[in-house]
């Protein structure tokens, strides 16, 4: 059986971690078995979700980890479900058994330095140095507003895979909700009333307008307005994330939607959130204490070169200046014309794992 002491459970990227949630969440739920539950660990069910069983475990657990009280949690549960105790085990078993031998073709203990993201690390990220300082910066508080800006098709959606990286890898802190509303699969024009009906479905906020012959910039305040009001005060932290802003046919007023929402986020009116905006042109942008402005950069020949430079060590590889050529090559083609960065991405993924990554499969 597992040994509750251990510190590594209180860290909620552990697999054990995620596993103990699971269960707890599926078998210990409604604010009476919740409350009852984290007493015995020595909790104060105050400062939980209640009402939410995932939300509180996924926090609790490496509470209780941190407290020395996860034993006790996990026992409690167990004194009144025996079921529970034993498919707890079973479970844990199964997962150390499938992890004892297993070691995935990368791994970076930094997820805010990581190269490669996603489903079998199959994504990958070149350069983004300042884009993850900013990140990080705003995880921890530090700002609560992220502008991104670069010229078209230079990544700076790169943004969302990232966030989505550090949630799933657990680097945030505390109850953590994500909403976002990106123009890249929107055709035809995108207003400010589209972003923002979108924005308060994706949030579960039932912002309703009657139909009316007002201008955008008006119906987009009435919704702010309304949006504000209706804002959840609940402990959870929110990241918002529009994307595309500089796509064609987004409208001034889908622009002024977001500019209203820094203003707001700035001003503590939205509270506990985390606010990123990519392709907001920040000419004449206001730009306050609270925000953070970051240019991503077009991926070329030099910063892949550097990218692969760096990651050769990490694995253990020693590169040459004729073998590093060769890579850039095949990464970048023979021509002059600049490829797609998708594209980049996608061979700089093919190339590590065919020629760096020994013994591994490549499914």
């Amino acid at each position: 059986m597992l040994a509750f002491d251990d510190p590594a459970l209180s860290d909620p990227r552990d697999e054990r971690v995620q596993l103990i949630v699971d269960m707890l969440t599926r078998n210990v739920y409604g604010e009476a078995q919740v409350t009852a539950a984290l007493l015995t660990a020595g909790l104060i069910p105050g400062n939980y979700p209640l009402s939410t069983a995932q939300l509180t475990w996924t926090t609790a657990v490496p509470d209780a980890a941190r407290c020395g009280t996860l034993g006790a949690l996990v026992q409690g549960v167990i004194a009144s479900n025996r079921a529970f105790g034993k498919d707890l085990e079973r479970r844990i078993d199964q997962l150390l058994r499938s992890t004892s031998g297993r070691q995935g073709w990368y791994h970076n203990d930094d997820p805010y330095s990581c190269a490669f993201v996603g489903l079998r690390s199959a994504r990958a990220v070149i350069d983004r140095v300042e884009l993850r300082k900013g990140l990080r910066d705003l995880a921890k508080g530090e700002y609560r507003i992220l502008v991104v800006h670069g010229t078209p098709r230079s990544g700076k959606s790169h943004t969302w895979v990232l966030v989505d990286h550090l949630r799933n890898a657990g680097e945030l802190v505390g109850s953590n909700r994500f909403a976002r509303v990106t123009t890249h699969a929107w055709s035809g024009q995108v207003t400010g009333e589209d972003l923002a009906r979108s924005l308060a479905a994706k949030l579960g906020l039932s912002v309703d307008l009657a139909p009316s012959a007002e201008l955008e910039d008006t119906r987009v305040r009435k919704f702010l307005d309304r949006f504000t009001g209706l804002y959840p005060h609940d402990g959870v932290t929110r990241w918002i994330i529009l994307d595309g802003l500089d796509r064609p046919g987004v409208q001034d007023s889908a622009r002024d939607l977001a500019k209203n929402l820094m203003r707001l986020v700035e001003d503590g009116e939205l509270q506990q959130t985390r606010l990123i905006v990519t392709g907001l042109d920040p000419l004449g942008l206001q730009i306050g204490y609270a925000a953070r402005e970051e240019k991503i950069p077009v991926i070329n020949r030099a910063l892949v070169s550097s990218f692969l430079r760096d990651l050769a060590p990490h694995l253990g590889r020693t590169v040459t200046d004729a073998e590093l050529d060769e890579c850039l090559c095949e990464v970048l083609g023979p021509g002059p014309e600049q490829r797609d960065l998708g594209e980049v991405e996608r061979a700089v993924v093919r190339l590590v794992r065919t020629r760096w990554v020994q013994g591994e499969a490549h499914g």
